[in-house]
Order: structure tokens, then C-alpha cells, then sequence
């Protein structure tokens, strides 16, 4: 039996403020994982057909989805070429972690050969096949690369707009566990990883070092130099060599969380969108978006708007605005990215969409702007 437990700290922090208290860093000794059997069942894999309706896995933000977890699908099934496969993963079978034309064929004709639909992101995926002998051969693991639709659809690290030259890296470097980060905004957690993480490697002074360490940085992002002196929950210590032990001076830099987050080797690090929002509202309140670039825009907003930010780059459509909020009958809404003078924003969570139209505001997910592209620059230009 599962119980689901909703506590609301509110309270509890009001109390800490008016104490004048420090909030700080703190580690969970262990994690328990499989709280939820839908999560271990897809990072062990379900067959689509048998396990999960195709109609249950959803695209509304432009990445794979099953009842709210991001999702990608692939078939184990490498035929008579599952030794070939073995040794080159990009002889194989491709993986799909969007909506794309391989996606919408298979919709239409209502045909999906054995996929598999998980969120095992460590980079091997179980297959399958049979060798020149007609002997079976399971039990494996390997490679297998992403679709190349897939990334041209999400324009994925600008994969789109490349050169061919240009598109081979980022398709034969393309991580998993890094593309789920990239758009973690648009779910409540990261895929939780196969075995339970020991975070013990902390040393036990880590709590007084990264408080005394924010408190020396003033409180100030050391990256992007915003002051979370208001918002310090939302202040890291980051380490460099990625060694939680070593607590070097030279091996740690002070960091928001945003920053923090794209920092290389933090696949692992989940941040909400909301936290983004907050950052974004207080570099733009201390005028760290003055005299802006597509460069520096790209670098400061939500990483699940790579894809479009890097088509307006390319396309020339006038630079969006960061951290801007309205105040609409008696409700905020925290623009992922706007343009104010046209009333455009685009918005990862789409809940206030009908809010903000209301009042005279057009409207559109990432994955509307990119898909209709055309029509989505005409309301900026």
C-alpha cells in the first residue's frame, strides 16, 4: 500500500525568517527509490501494446511522456544485425525522445514493432536478436544512438540549423541523461537512477564550509552575479571536480541554482521551473539582462528553451526578455520568455495560458513556436 504524504512547511519557514535563522545546505544520508512502482517499471522497460496504450504517451511539450514522467521509446529487437549492433551502437535501431515523423507515421498506420517505452538513462538499453546461425542472442546491452528527426524536430542543441558537418557531433555525442535534464522543467523530477545513491561522501563539516563560503560570496552568484541575499535556498556550493569531499577552496565556487544545474557532469541535478522563474526575476530586478545577446539570453533562461532561442538566433527575430512577470486578477504569472511590447510569451507551464490570452496576450508552448515557426515570428517582428 502507498501513502501519499502533503505537508505544507510554509509556516515552518515564515518562523525560520522572523528567527533570523540561515537556511543551508543539508544531504540525505540515503535515498529511497521505488516509492512509486510506475517509475520502476519504466526504468526497467514496458512494451508498448502490451504494457502502455500509445495513446497514453503524450507529446504536449514536445518530449516523450507517460503520465508525467519524460519517457523515450526504442525496440530491443535488432533482427540479424544484433552483433554488428554489439560492437556499434549506430548500426542499430534508433531511439526516439520526441514527437517526430517516425512517431506520427507509426500514429497513423497504428503499427509499433516491440517498442519499449523507459527512462533508463545510463546510455545501454537491452537488446536483442539472432546471429547467422539463427541462434538467439539476449541478455545484452548497447549504444544505440537517437533519432535524427527526433533532433531536428526539437532543434535540439540546434541540431536544425546546422551545417551537416556541424550536426554530427551533437548527434553522435547525444547523452540521455543530459537531454532528459534539458527539459526537466516540464515534469516534477529526473528519472531516478537504478541502484540508491549513498550521499554520504559529503564530508560531515560540508554544512558549516558552504555557509560560511555563501556567506563570504555576499550571497552573490559567482557565474551569473546575481544577489540571492533574498532567495538563499536558492544558492549553491558547487564542486568543481565533482569529488564531494574535496572541499579545496580552489575546488568549490558559490553558485544559483540555475547555474549550478549547467554545470558540466550535473546531469543528476533537478531544479524546478519556478526556481528558474525566481533567478531569472532577480537578475532582471538587479538589471543583469541590460544590454542583452542572444549569447547571454540563451545562457540565463530555461534550458528546455535551447531548441527555439538558438531558431530565433539563427532566424534574427528581435531578442525575447527574461524574468518578466504580470499581475492578472489577483494571480502572478512568470514569463519563461516575452516579448512585452507585443504581448507574446511562451510559456513551459501552460496552466495560465488562458489567463494571460485573456488579456490580450498570444500565447505558445516552445514546441508551438518552433512547430509554426513562421507564423510565431510574425506576431514578434
Amino acid at each position: 500500500m502507498t501513502f501519499k504524504l502533503t505537508v505544507n512547511f510554509g509556516q515552518l519557514r515564515h518562523a525560520v525568517q522572523l528567527m533570523g535563522a540561515e537556511e543551508t545546505d543539508f544531504e540525505l544520508g540515503f535515498v529511497y527509490q521505488d516509492i512509486d512502482p510506475i517509475d520502476a517499471k519504466l526504468r526497467d522497460g514496458q512494451e508498448l501494446g502490451k504494457d502502455i496504450d500509445l495513446g497514453d504517451i503524450e507529446n504536449s511539450n514536445g518530449v516523450l511522456s507517460y503520465k508525467g514522467r519524460q519517457v523515450m521509446l526504442y525496440i530491443p529487437d535488432q533482427g540479424s544485425k544484433i552483433l554488428e549492433v554489439l560492437q556499434d551502437g549506430e548500426a542499430g535501431r534508433r531511439i526516439h525522445v520526441a514527437e517526430c515523423s517516425s512517431l506520427e507515421h507509426m500514429r497513423a498506420t497504428g503499427r509499433f514493432p516491440r517498442y519499449q517505452v523507459t527512462t533508463d538513462t545510463s546510455g545501454y538499453l537491452a537488446v536483442y536478436g539472432t546471429n547467422d546461425a539463427k541462434q538467439v542472442i539476449d541478455n545484452q546491452k548497447a549504444k544505440l544512438y537517437v533519432c535524427k528527426n527526433c533532433l531536428k524536430t526539437l532543434n535540439y542543441q540546434g541540431y536544425a540549423i546546422k551545417s551537416n558537418a556541424e550536426k554530427r557531433p551533437v548527434f553522435k555525442y547525444f547523452s540521455l541523461a543530459i537531454f532528459f535534464k534539458t527539459y526537466s522543467s516540464h515534469f516534477k523530477s529526473l528519472p531516478k537512477p537504478n541502484k540508491s545513491e549513498n550521499s554520504a561522501s559529503y564530508s560531515s563539516d560540508w554544512k558549516e564550509i558552504s555557509a560560511k563560503l555563501k556567506q563570504q560570496a555576499s550571497y552573490i552568484c559567482e557565474q551569473c552575479s546575481v544577489d540571492l541575499v533574498e532567495e538563499k535556498r536558492l544558492l549553491h556550493v558547487h564542486h568543481i571536480d565533482g569529488v564531494k569531499s574535496n572541499n579545496e577552496n580552489n575546488n568549490l565556487r558559490v553558485l544559483c541554482a540555475d547555474c549550478h544545474k549547467k554545470q558540466p557532469h550535473h546531469d543528476h541535478l533537478f531544479i524546478k521551473a519556478v526556481d528558474i522563474l525566481a533567478i531569472n526575476r532577480l537578475r532582471r530586478e538587479q538589471h543583469k539582462f541590460d544590454n542583452t545577446t542572444y549569447p547571454k539570453l540563451i545562457e540565463c533562461a530555461d534550458t528546455a528553451l535551447g531548441g527555439l532561442l538558438l531558431k530565433c538566433q539563427n532566424s534574427r527575430v528581435p531578442l525575447g526578455e527574461l524574468g518578466i512577470a504580470v499581475q492578472y486578477d489577483r494571480h502572478s504569472v512568470s514569463f519563461d520568455l516575452c516579448w512585452p511590447r507585443k504581448k507574446v510569451a511562451v510559456l513551459i507551464d501552460m496552466r495560465n495560458e488562458m489567463l494571460v490570452k485573456k488579456h490580450g496576450w498570444t500565447v505558445f508552448s516552445a514546441t508551438q513556436a518552433l512547430e509554426n515557426f513562421h507564423t510565431f515570428q510574425r506576431y514578434i517582428r
